[in-house]
């Protein structure tokens, strides 16, 4: 995408992936699949995520 390293570590996540989002709409990429959408409730527990 063209950021410095320095420049992703300035960023929050949010900003990160919607520049990712923002990238591949702009060069032609589908949806993104996955992102933990299939992950119960409990898996994400069992992580410390909730």
């Amino acid at each position: 995408m063209g950021f410095t390293p320095a420049q992703v570590n300035a960023m929050t996540l949010w900003e990160y992936l919607a520049c990712v989002d923002g990238y591949r709409e702009a060069h032609g990429g589908g949806d993104r699949k996955g992102g933990g959408e299939g992950m119960s409730e409990d898996r994400m527990r069992d992580l410390g995520i909730l």
